[in-house]
């Protein structure tokens, strides 16, 4: 019988970390050597591309990003798709700039990736770049994809070389300052218009749409249709058995990974493009039975049905890259950070009680319906070993089939059942914070002033060192001199509020860029509304920390970095709400030292200094 191409195409993505999947050209050579169509990679920002370039005013565009983003991907799309490039001009483009001619006279340079481009060549584009960026140069537009790094290091190179003119090294110098400052800022555009360009930073999309059109792109082949023509165990292949818990808008296993992805690119890990099709086409074909050959092909998975072996197969532990070795794992980015999840290792008795009991519940039907496959049937032997005290090989293989088994739980449950799936991970307010952002993008403030109020205790929890329930008012709280904990804690500042009368505000905002919610405070009277430039960044990260922190838990894991970070925004906002308050040289300054009630309330006492 024949086997199906795809599946050894598919192969391509996930073996090595060097594979044909990281690079554009090198997956057109793949695709040509399986004779399969191409898997269809979604480019979110071509439209966006197409609207700039081909409307009434073009500006220069950068795409920026990591590897495996698309970002020539995207060139080529527009290059080939929206302007009608030649094929050719884009096989030999690459140490060059293309010149495409535009409406109205202008003239588009292209350049699909800026690492390619020879010294020579940087040094004829450079001063033409640099006019454009600057606006002396409205005739010629430029798209160029670069890393962030080779980005900036073309500015800081121009910029250092003293083969240029002084003046040419100071407008290069000014350029890279701006170019690093829209970077670290995730701006799209620069504020103070130093610089005519669009960036898109395609480390930045955290997007579902975009998660859902790429896994759609692989379990939705064309070649899954009639590819197996002629297969004995077509339907209890463990790769079309795998591909249909992925299959679907309705799929909890698309949608559990989709969240995942959401909160790693919150938390600044990213995974780009390239990186999510390797980790489904492992999903799909992963075997940890020989972990020299991690991947099935289609004798493996005939094999592998024939014998009922699907513990081999299990997609949630694919999912987490348990077909591989250590060591490989190292080289493939997206498990590390899907096991940073701890998926399978955190649980609680809950969780494990349903496991090992087996209910008859509405849960555990639902659950079996859902994948009948990986569940009991396969764990049964475990558990019941497990209850009558008979263990083998030192309740190792137990440990490890109840982890598989709570995988599964955490992929397969739905955020309403009555048990909360990031339980099953370090992030067990996961659920909370995308409920959080959200609300803040629909405006919900019923769900905003809930979680903004938790927030707050946990801030002030931490500043103080005090047990306080106070979600109201922020307590701006440093200690005396070395002292730490609950004794000595003072206040230079009045206490901004997040609602109620008052000219100090705690604000909540949502970044335009990378969504996350941000906390910053600010003075609102008649006369001034100013507000501090310096934002609490609030990562998944630093959430998870606080929720704890607010239900009365100080984890040391997060506590250091996230107690750093929280403090230097209480010393810079404590200052800013000090010198706007301030009256004058001649007002009469003060500090409150705080104490606690018996109630849990924050007890201000004043002292003239």
């Amino acid at each position: 019988m024949a086997d199906n191409p795809l599946i050894p195409f598919l192969s391509s993505y996930g073996s090595t970390a060097t594979s044909d999947s990281l690079v554009d050209e090198n997956v057109r050579i793949a695709v040509q050597r399986h004779g399969v169509k191409p898997i269809e990679a979604v480019a979110p920002r071509l439209e966006r591309m197409q609207e700039n370039f081909l409307g009434q005013s073009p500006v220069n565009l950068i795409l920026t990003g990591t590897a495996g983003d698309g970002k020539t991907y995207h060139i080529r799309k527009f290059f080939l798709d929206v302007l009608s490039g030649s094929e050719d001009d884009w096989k030999t483009s690459g140490g060059r700039a293309l010149a495409v001619p535009l409406s109205g006279g202008r003239t588009l340079h292209v350049v699909k990736d800026l690492s390619e481009v020879k010294d020579s060549v940087k040094a004829e584009i450079l001063p033409r770049l640099a006019d454009s960026l600057s606006g002396e140069d409205a005739a010629n537009v430029w798209l160029i994809a670069a890393n962030d790094g080779q980005l900036l290091k073309f500015w800081r190179d121009a910029s250092s070389n003293e083969e240029y003119p002084e003046p040419d090294r100071t407008r290069y110098g000014a350029i890279y300052t701006t170019v690093m400052e829209m970077l670290r800022d995730d701006a799209e555009t620069d504020p103070q218009g130093r610089v005519s360009a669009l960036v898109f930073n395609l480390s930045r999309l955290a997007d579902d749409t975009v998660f859902n059109q790429i896994v759609d792109s692989v379990v939705e082949h064309e070649q899954w249709d009639g590819g197996c023509t002629g297969c004995t165990v077509e339907t209890t292949c463990p790769i079309r058995l795998n591909r249909e818990l992925l299959r679907g808008a309705d799929s909890p296993f698309r949608h559990r990974l989709a969240q995942v992805m959401r909160i790693a690119a919150l938390n600044d890990r990213h995974l780009p493009i390239r990186y999510i099709l390797v980790l489904v086409s492992n999903i799909l074909l992963g075997d940890a039975a020989n972990l020299d050959r991690p991947l099935m092909s289609c004798r493996t998975a005939r094999k592998r049905a024939r014998d009922l072996a699907y513990r081999y197969t299990n997609p949630f532990n694919n999912a987490l890259g348990l077909n591989f070795r250590p060591r490989e794992l190292e080289k493939l980015p997206v498990f590390s950070v899907m096991q940073s999840f701890g998926i399978g290792l955190e649980t609680n008795n809950q969780i494990d009680r349903f496991l090992i009991d087996k209910p008859e519940t509405p849960l555990l039907d639902k659950l079996e319906k859902a994948d009948p496959t990986y569940g009991f049937s396969t764990f049964d032997q475990n558990r019941l070993e497990y209850l009558s005290g008979s263990l083998t090989n030192g309740g190792d293989d137990f440990e490890a089939a109840i982890s598989a088994q709570r995988r599964r739980l955490f992929f397969l449950l739905g955020d309403a059942d009555d048990i909360s799936p990031w339980k099953l991970t370090i992030f067990q307010h996961a659920g909370r914070y995308l409920e959080f952002t959200g609300a803040l993008a629909a405006g919900d403030k019923t769900v905003e002033e809930r979680v903004v109020r938790s927030l707050i205790k946990g801030i002030n929890r931490t500043l103080t060192g005090m047990m306080t329930e106070d979600g109201e008012r922020l307590w701006l709280a440093r200690s005396i001199g070395r002292l730490e904990g609950a004794v000595g804690r003072i206040t230079l500042s009045k206490q901004p509020v997040y609602k109620g009368a008052g000219t100090e505000r705690i604000l909540i905002e949502r970044h335009a860029t990378t969504g996350r919610p941000q906390m910053r405070v600010a003075i609102h009277m008649r006369a001034i509304k100013e507000s501090c430039e310096n934002a609490f960044d609030l990562r998944p990260l630093q959430f998870e920390y606080l929720m704890r922190v607010a239900d009365g838990s100080l984890p040391s894991s997060f506590s250091r970095q996230c107690q750093q970070e929280l403090r230097h925004f209480a010393l810079v906002s404590s200052t800013f709400l000090h010198s706007s308050s301030s009256g004058g040289e001649d007002e009469q300054a003060f500090v409150t030292v705080l104490s606690l009630t018996r109630t849990g309330q924050m007890q201000p006492e004043s002292l003239d200094v």
